[in-house]
């Protein structure tokens, strides 16, 4: 008796967070250009060293993640540097 209990109230909770959940899947992701509510404007690339020269590996509108990405290739054993975008 007591597991049924227990069962029930996690298959509620299970359906109420489904039931919660917005339904945006979907929606595709658009690009505000004057996004203002940002502190950090702008793209970041996060470059790497590949044979004497600078590849960029990829680009970020956070710098946390274009942070967490040198960090990560970093462990890997790559030498990465962090800029800002130019062509922005």
């Amino acid at each position: 008796m007591f597991r049924k209990l227990i069962f029930t109230a996690l298959l509620a909770a299970g359906t109420l967070g489904v039931a919660a959940a917005p339904a945006t899947a979907g929606e595709p992701v658009t690009f505000d250009r004057h996004d203002n509510d940002r502190h950090d404007r702008g793209r970041f690339q996060v470059l790497v060293r590949h044979r004497g020269h600078w590849d960029v590996h990829g680009t970020y509108r956070v710098r946390d993640d274009a942070q967490r990405a040198a960090w990560r290739l970093e462990r890997q054993g790559f030498d990465t540097r962090i800029e800002r975008d130019r062509g922005w």
